[in-house]
């Protein structure tokens, strides 16, 4: 980035998907649609040339297809990081997406995320509570703000449910308060500058 004084987030909602398209997943781990799939290489023509230093998706085939469609367009292809933490809200209880190998065969230069954000040895999250998924979002935006700093974007890849309290938490405003109505491949972007403001610059772009 030129801006040396700004951390950019850029949450992007997942290409279009059909939910009976599940194969051996979870049937709250719907597939992309043609079209869906589709508009993953728009995205990924779109974001060709935009600089982005780390890709955050959620582990669940449609956002991760999604992040890959704007990883494929990259020369260099980049490393894609699987956070299950970034699954949609209402998810089948103990159902935390695809693995890392699932996953791989799909883009192979992904992996699990280094770090659980919840600091345990396993994956025990609640989704289904708007509580849950509050503290959630509360924990994904702790690791974003304490690992990447000013210069830098960030591209997070989910879901609509879960989008609408990630971008709440990351603007400081109570989930929910603010009601945001997202797109398929839409773009949020969130700017944090080194004073200490926070900006909303783009929604649904």
């Amino acid at each position: 980035m030129e801006n040396k004084d700004i951390l950019e987030l850029v949450f992007i909602r997942h290409a279009e998907t059909q939910y009976d398209l599940i194969e051996d997943r979870d049937n709250c781990d719907g597939n992309l649609t043609p079209r869906g799939e589709e508009q993953c290489r728009e995205l990924g023509q779109k974001l060709k040339d935009v600089e982005i230093d780390a890709y955050l998706t959620s582990s669940l085939i449609r956002a991760f297809k999604t992040a890959a469609g704007v990883a494929n367009a990259k020369p260099e292809k980049p490393l894609l990081e699987i956070c299950p933490e970034l699954i949609e809200c209402g998810c089948t209880e103990g159902y935390y997406g695809c693995s890392e190998e699932y996953l791989r065969r799909i883009y192979p230069n992904a992996k699990m995320c280094d770090t659980n954000f919840y600091g345990s040895a396993q994956y025990d999250f609640d989704c289904s509570t708007k509580e849950a998924n509050d503290i959630r979002a509360q924990k994904v935006m702790e690791y974003i703000k304490s690992r990447f700093t000013f210069g830098q974007r960030v591209a997070i890849f989910a879901h609509h449910g879960i989008l609408e309290h990630l971008i709440a938490t990351a603007l400081g405003v109570t989930p929910h308060v603010f009601r945001f109505s997202l797109a398929n491949i839409s773009q949020t972007t969130v700017l944090y500058t080194r004073d200490g403001h926070c900006i909303l610059r783009d929604v649904n772009k």
